[in-house]
C-alpha cells in the first residue's frame, strides 16, 4: 500500500470517529491534481485544499 492511500484511510478513520469544530477537517472526493493524476483532496484549516499525496504525516492532539 503506498504512503498516500495510508493517509488516506487515516483521515477517513479519524471523520467517522471524531467531529471537528467548524471545517477544520473535510474530505473533498476524488479529483486531478497539477499534473492530472487522480488523488483524494481533503479541505484543512478551512481554507486550503490539498491532495493526500501532499500530507506528510499525521500528528494526534488530544484534548483533556
Amino acid at each position: 500500500m503506498k504512503r498516500s492511500e495510508l493517509i488516506h484511510w487515516q483521515l477517513q478513520a479519524m471523520l467517522r470517529e471524531h467531529t471537528f469544530s467548524g471545517d477544520q477537517l473535510e474530505y473533498l472526493g476524488v479529483r486531478k491534481d497539477s499534473v492530472g493524476i487522480p488523488q483524494h483532496w481533503y479541505k484543512i484549516g478551512g481554507e486550503h485544499e490539498v491532495p493526500v499525496d501532499a500530507i506528510e504525516e499525521l500528528n494526534s492532539t488530544e484534548e483533556e
